[in-house]
């Protein structure tokens, strides 16, 4: 379905003018129009709603924006009204009747996606007493201009029931793309979802995710990077509004409107990206409205952070043709973990321009970050099995170990119809990080819990990175035949900066009783920028094609990519080249999509991924060699259903990951090792019952080594995965007290090893989070929300860990928000 947000600003016409163009007579706004099947199917399909009240003018264009109907509405005869508040899943007849109770208007469905309203007629002053004629007032009639269906500027999804997460999402080149028309696994988050969680970083969202795990538990950390069929997707694999390599070191939800998560590799979709094989994640900005938004919230933290955000939309001109989105968010103090502070300051702005063949919008955005007690990674000795995790709010960093960054970013897109059916874009995006940390990297070596130091030292770390995408979209018969075509160029180029001022100290130490030392000396180290040490550059042209036949019944979809991928490695000593590599690689991809009954979806698809090949390390006999890139080959089979109140996706997948090891006869870098991951995943979501809302699932994952160095490790479970997680939350609108809110959420994730051999595990763990949250209207009709979560409900202490390295969990942590509309 479009969103047709775009379409319902102060749009004027009156119910007269519906007559006398020879529409169906308006009906009381107790019943809808009968006798129209294409209107009663269009009137009784289900949305999710949710409008306070306030001025009638502006709750029915909020109504527009959320059934994704054209509204026409005398204008008159709404002045001065107040609507009534319509909340929860229903037909878009129900939510017009219930916003309407009390107003005297009436409202007549006049097409499958427009409605009028109107008042009952009234004698207009100097009309003659008995006659039927009346002397109106002059009409203007004012349409705002929507996106086509192959665009994709202001053609967000709506929101599936329940509000928390949407239709669907934008697939790479095929464009955006409902849930079930997408041959992908694919989950949207909606800003619903995002606020009702507290949400600050991108680690806050995917928390609850069935399907992945984030490698880190909290906001403060290097990064956010995630778990996605038991493969590592790190930020340069986040894209904003569809441009990668420019999303922060650390996502800030500030001016974040959604979170795209898609699963499995993208290299066909997504063109080349620096190690897409798990999947990717495309963070959605956010848009002003053509309702005014202002809207300011006062925020808190355990153990003692404070601070607040706002949002301000304003859309500007005739039209509403302009419109701007700012946000900021700053807190800052203590964290729930003992030594540890943290500040943070996030800023956006979003612009957008829309006309009748024309969109535009930019984003601007700047994060800073300072976080005192920095939590590394902990390494465990070999031979030692890992012991039980400390409490997670007593740390055994040094409190004098620091993070500090600071990123600017972004991103502007261009799009015009060029015909009908025919769309051109052009984008680009851009972004400059600098990162300082100061850091102890700790070693367990008995289970004891005793450390010691494995490396030390002040990290500096900047990255440059440009991104362009450029193509064509369109939709086009040929006889029965639908279809869906794309010729899309991307480019990504990125240049690392980094030094490690290495510190020479030893501390012997205990994670239940750690020893803290004086901060040292730091005289001597690097104080200008750091040299460049990596420069790639990765260019791409997909084409694809996606036809559709029988009323879509049938879809299927095919293309390929090829892609360049060309980089260079640096001596940070003498800043010369010491190897690079210059790959093509062509990827194709083949995908379809059955619909053997109007609930349920069968698809399939084969896809790859490109991974940066490895470069042979000091000492061995190929040193210094940059091997060529990996393919990754995935295949997936699935099935979707769509209930109208409950959806879900079931998929199996394989992908096979080649893998390097050291030939120890030869001592020499190879690169015919080989991973297999064969998996399960279950998701479900929406509103099984009126204010009950769903989302969980569960992955079931057989993560194999299957070549490895002389076939010692075969078969072995493969390192930073596990066999077996899930979750599940549910958030509830009580009907016995208006407004109020319940979540409840669990977590678990199986044992995970943390080598090859399989001979040394970090236990299984399940945390269980909750949450309040109270909405009012204060006199003027502006609502007022008060929400309380807590993270980690019972204080459970467990290790996070993803790779061979790990990390405590988050403590209990308190979330308080006081959110105001003004």
């Amino acid at each position: 379905m479009q969103d047709r947000s775009g379409s319902v600003a102060h749009a004027v016409a009156i119910a007269t003018v519906a007559l006398a163009m020879g529409a169906p007579t308006a009906f009381a706004q107790t019943g809808a129009a009968g006798g129209q099947a294409p209107l009663v199917a269009q009137a009784s399909r289900t949305a999710t709603f949710d409008i306070p009240a306030q001025p009638l003018s502006q709750a029915l264009m909020a109504f527009g924006r959320q059934s994704g109907m054209q509204i026409a509405v005398d204008s008159g005869s709404v002045a001065g009204k107040i609507s009534a508040p319509v909340t929860g899943s229903m037909t878009a007849d129900q939510a017009l009747r219930q916003l309407l109770s009390g107003s005297g208007l009436t409202y007549q469905f006049t097409s499958a996606n427009a409605v009028t309203v109107a008042g009952a007629p009234v004698p207009a002053p100097g009309s003659v007493p008995g006659s039927s004629a009346l002397i109106l007032d002059p009409v203007r009639v004012q349409a705002v201009p929507t996106t086509p269906s192959q665009g994709e500027i202001g053609n967000q999804s709506p929101p599936y029931a329940g509000g928390q997460v949407a239709r669907g999402g934008k697939v790479g080149l095929l464009g955006n793309r409902d849930y079930m028309d997408t041959p992908f696994s694919e989950t949207t988050y909606t800003n619903q979802y995002i606020q009702n969680q507290q949400a600050r970083t991108l680690t806050d969202v995917l928390a609850g995710d069935p399907t992945l795990r984030s490698g880190i538990p909290n906001g403060n950390v290097f990064d956010d990077r995630v778990m996605i069929r038991g493969i590592t997707v790190l930020n340069p694999n986040f894209g904003l509004g569809g441009l990668y390599g420019i999303v922060p070191n650390q996502a800030d939800m500030t001016g974040i409107e959604r979170v795209e998560v898609f699963r499995g590799p993208t290299a066909f979709l997504n063109g080349a990206l620096p190690s897409a094989v798990g999947g990717t994640i495309n963070l959605v900005p956010k848009r002003a409205t053509d309702t005014p938004i202002t809207q300011g919230t006062l925020l808190y933290n355990s153990d003692s952070q404070l601070g607040g955000s706002l949002d301000v939309g304003r859309r500007f001109g005739p039209d509403n043709e302009l419109g701007l989105r700012a946000g900021g968010t700053y807190y800052s103090g203590d964290t729930a973990v003992n030594n540890q502070n943290a500040e943070r300051l996030a800023l956006t702005l979003g612009f957008d321009y829309r006309s009748d063949r024309t969109r535009i919008d930019a984003d601007l955005g700047y994060l800073k970050r300072d976080v005192g007690a920095f939590q590394g990674g902990i390494f465990l000795a070999p031979g030692v099995q890992l012991p039980p995790a400390p409490y997670a709010s007593q740390s055994s960093y040094q409190p004098w170990e620091r993070l500090q960054g600071n990123d600017v970013y972004g991103a502007l897109r261009f799009e015009h119809d060029i015909v009908e059916g025919l769309t051109g874009f052009i984008k680009a995006g851009a972004r400059r990080s600098n990162y300082t940390s100061v850091y102890f990297n700790q070693n367990i070596v008995n289970y004891n819990g005793n450390t010691t130091i494995s490396s030390a030292g002040q990290y500096m770390s900047t990255v440059e990175a440009l991104s362009l995408e450029a193509g064509l979209r369109a939709k086009f018969h040929t006889g029965p035949i639908k279809h869906e075509a794309a010729l899309v160029g991307d480019y990504l180029k990125t240049q690392n900066y980094t030094f490690n001022n290495p510190i020479a100290t030893r501390l012997n130490s205990n994670l239940y009783n750690p020893t803290f030392i004086s901060q040292p000396s730091f005289f001597g180290f690097r104080t200008q920028g750091p040299p460049l040490t990596s420069d790639s550059v990765y260019g791409s042209i997909g084409i694809v094609d996606a036809l559709s036949f029988n009323d879509d019944m049938f879809q299927i979809i095919g293309g390929a990519r090829l892609q360049r991928l060309q980089t260079a490695n640096y001596s940070t000593v003498t800043g010369l080249p010491t190897n690079g590599n210059n790959q093509s690689v062509v990827s194709p991809s083949a995908s379809f999509v059955f619909k053997p009954a109007k609930e349920v979806m069968v698809y399939g698809n084969y896809i790859q991924a490109l991974q940066q090949g490895p470069v042979a390390g000091a000492g061995l006999t190929n040193a210094g060699m940059q091997f060529p890139p990996f393919v990754t080959n995935q295949f997936e089979v699935g099935v979707k259903v769509d209930f109208g109140y409950v959806g879900a996706t079931v998929s199996a997948f394989q992908i096979t990951l080649p893998s390097s090891y050291t030939d120890l006869a030869t001592n020499t870098l190879v690169t015919n090792g080989q991973q297999r991951n064969q998996g399960i995943e279950f998701i479900a979501f929406g509103e099984p019952a009126p204010g009950l809302k769903l989302l969980g699932g569960l992955t079931l994952l057989n993560a194999i080594q299957t070549n490895t160095q002389g076939g010692l490790t075969n078969g072995k479970q493969a390192v930073g995965t596990t066999p077996f997680q899930a979750s599940l939350g549910l958030d509830w609108d009580t009907p016995y007290v208006k407004g109020l809110g319940v979540m409840g959420r669990a977590v678990y994730n199986g044992q995970v090893y943390l080598n090859a051999a399989n001979t040394q595990a970090a236990p299984p763990w399940t945390r269980f989070d909750a949450g309040l949250r109270y909405t009012f209207d204060r006199t003027d009709g502006k609502p007022v929300t008060l929400r309380a979560n807590v993270i980690n409900v019972f204080d459970a202490n467990y290790w996070i860990a993803t790779t061979s390295f790990f990390v405590q969990n988050q403590p209990r942590t308190f979330l308080l928000s006081l959110t105001a509309d003004f």
